[in-house]
C-alpha cells in the first residue's frame, strides 16, 4: 500500500466518524435517541473496521512483515 492510500484512509475514517456524529446528532432533532442512534450505528461500525484494519496494517509495517510504499 502507498503511503498516500494510507493517508487518505485515514482521512476517510475521520470522515466517517464526523458523519456519524452528524447523524446522531441531526437525527435526534427529528427522531428519538433510539433511532437516531440505530441511523448512526452504520457508519460509526465501518469507521472503526476502517481504524481497526488501518491500525494492523501499521503495526505489520512497523515489524517490516508489509512495507509501505
Amino acid at each position: 500500500m502507498r503511503k498516500r492510500t494510507f493517508v487518505w484512509l485515514g482521512l476517510g475514517a475521520f470522515g466517517l466518524v464526523v458523519v456519524s456524529f452528524l447523524l446522531l446528532g441531526f437525527g435526534r432533532l427529528v427522531l428519538s435517541y433510539r433511532a437516531a442512534r440505530y441511523l448512526s450505528a452504520p457508519t460509526m461500525f465501518a469507521a472503526f473496521a476502517l481504524v481497526a484494519v488501518l491500525f494492523g496494517y501499521s503495526v505489520l509495517a512497523f515489524l517490516g512483515v508489509v512495507e509501505l510504499e
